[in-house]
């Protein structure tokens, strides 16, 4: 008597082979780790529009990619295991480098460290260079970091090492979340730093303020995000601020 040939059992067989070669469920897969830019995976946020979430999502494959192996790994060969490799870079430099939670849902992790042996303490005076994103990794504007330009003698250039900011703690010229990352920094120290809105900008009545055209037009588009606009609800959108201490001058 033949066996009788059905396209269902074709069928399971082609599922049964594709659950062979993953033994682990996809539900218990782990993410895709978070970029630099964005905090590592501790402080990545929900992604307020279509544009942001592709960009992040672009991003974080790319790290996952090309993210360095230690030298006693193997290189990655597929997908999954550059996956498994920006994983377990993540997790490495969660454990040196922890994130630290503030009040009022502040995080910061340190990504250089200082070399001063005083720390910043408040109502001190400094000066710092800092850039500014939105959660989503889309930059804002910036001062001292290099991406902006300054007038030197009558030339544009770099503003890298030509400017600063300089204010006074405590006189909410700084978010006062900015401000309660900055307290205990070194000298030369440089922190990535996650601010909720309500210790955002608006605590400072949107001081610093961006000075080019590119970046006002950034801050009023992050508004419009708070605020809401046309059929898009209110969205607690965070900042990032890299933020690093040039100098300071304790009370």
């Amino acid at each position: 008597m033949k066996a009788s040939s059905c396209p269902c059992q074709s069928m399971i067989l082609v599922i049964l082979l594709l659950l062979a070669g993953h033994p682990q469920p996809f539900s218990h897969r782990r993410p895709y780790p978070a970029t630099a830019s964005i905090l590592v995976s501790a402080l990545s946020q929900p992604v307020p529009n279509r544009r942001s979430f592709l960009a992040t999502t672009t991003a974080s494959a790319f790290a996952a990619i090309y993210l360095p192996s230690s030298p006693s790994s193997a290189k990655c060969t597929d997908i999954d295991s550059c996956r498994e490799i920006g994983d377990l870079k993540v997790e490495q430099d969660l454990q040196e480098n922890p994130v630290t939670t503030l009040n009022d849902g502040v995080r910061f992790k340190v990504l250089k460290p200082g070399t001063s042996k005083e720390i910043v303490k408040k109502d001190a005076v400094v000066d710092i260079i800092y850039s500014v994103s939105q959660g989503g990794g889309q930059y804002m504007y910036s001062q001292g970091f290099g991406f902006e330009k300054v007038n030197v003698y009558g030339k544009q250039q770099s503003d890298l090492g030509l400017d600063s900011y300089r204010v006074t703690l405590g006189q909410q010229k700084l978010p006062i979340g900015l401000e309660e990352a900055i307290l205990g920094m070194k000298k030369g120290e440089r922190r990535r730093v996650e601010l909720p809105p309500k210790v955002g900008l608006e605590t400072s009545n949107w001081q610093p303020e961006p000075t080019t055209k590119r970046g006002k037009a950034s801050v009023v588009a992050y508004q419009r995000i708070l605020n809401g606009f046309g059929a898009q609800p209110p969205f607690a959108a965070p900042t990032i601020w890299d933020v690093e201490v040039i100098n300071f001058r304790n009370p």
